[in-house]
Order: structure tokens, then sequence, then C-alpha cells
């Protein structure tokens, strides 16, 4: 009998990306107290996020990666300027953004969402914009302080080879969710 499971597909980055992201959040910590930060280690340039999905569709799911994989070719991905949805003066996600790499990932993710939508998972309705999910925000007391810790905030220039795309299932738990590959798709 299948099951529900919350899954979604990333892009899994590089133990040098993720030092540079512990230490941005590090340093924005200080200016921006009362947010829930994610950990550096949970931390992926998230393509689609499939929502929950019959466990039967993971094989279709599976599949249609293989055939993106088969025409994607490996890129450079570079961190770039933080920003905050929907603005930083209503931030809701606090974010780190790439410039290099941003035109693949939009391409990927729009082939992503071309495939999975044949496979009748519902597209999503803004557009794609590339960037690593550093903290969630429930209320920001001082409006200000975000756009000044974004003023003060030096982004180290680290570069990863992306080279694959990896199906996620998303254990949501009191600790925080939990992530496990369940699919690698190299290209």
């Amino acid at each position: 009998m299948s099951e529900n499971i919350r899954c979604f597909i990333a892009i899994e980055l590089s133990p040098e990306i993720k030092t540079a992201l512990q230490k941005i959040e590090d340093e924005l910590k200080s200016k921006v107290p009362s947010v829930k930060w994610v950990k550096p280690d949970n931390i992926h340039l998230t393509l689609k996020f499939l929502g929950h999905i019959d466990t039967d569709a993971v094989e279709s799911v599976k599949a249609a990666l293989g055939a993106i994989a088969q025409n994607a070719k490996p890129f450079v991905i570079r961190l770039s300027s933080p920003g905050a949805f929907p603005t930083p003066e209503r931030p809701r996600v606090i974010w780190v953004g790439i410039d290099k790499g941003d035109k693949e990932s939009i391409d990927l993710a729009n082939s992503i969402e071309e495939k999975t939508a044949l496979l009748g998972i519902e597209k999503e309705n803004r557009a794609f914009h590339p960037h690593l999910t550093l903290a969630r925000v429930d209320f920001l007391k001082d409006k200000s302080a975000l756009k000044n810790a974004f003023d003060s905030l030096k982004i180290p220039p680290v570069e990863m080879t992306a080279s694959k795309l990896t199906l996620f299932q998303s254990t949501l738990t009191r600790g925080g969710s939990i992530y496990t590959a369940l699919h690698e798709a190299s290209f």
C-alpha cells in the first residue's frame, strides 16, 4: 500500500559553501535576533518543492530527473548578495543569492516544473529565483536591522560545481526537518 511523503528536488551544496553560509549566519545572528536559522547542513539550492506525493509516484519523478540530467551539463555556482522575501522591510525568508549559475539553475527549475507537471504535480505560480534560505522570520521588531546587517555583510566569493540533482524526502520533526536523499541524477 502506498503512502504520501513530503519531497523536494535540489542541488546539494559543497562543504565549502556550507562553511561560508555558517559564517554568514554567525555574522547575521548578532544583528538580526529572534529569527529561525537554518542549519547549514540543511541548506540546499531547492529547485522544486513537490509537496506530499504518493510513494508510487517516486519512480516517475526519478525517471524525470534522469531525463533532465541527461540534457544538463555541470556548472559553477557562486554566492552573491543577501536578500529577503517578500522584501527586506517585511522579511519572511532571509537568503543568499547566487550570481554565477543562476541562469543554469533557472533552466533546470523550469525543466523540472515542466516534467513534474506531466506527472500531475502542481506547477509553481511564482517565477523561480535561485537562493539559499538562511532563516525564516515570524516577527522582526527592528525593521531596519536586516537592511543594516545586509549593508555590512561580506559575502565570500565561494564557488562550487553543480553536477547532480537530488530528490529528497523531508520529514518534519520537533527538532527540525530531516532530509533523506532518495535519488541522485548526475549530469
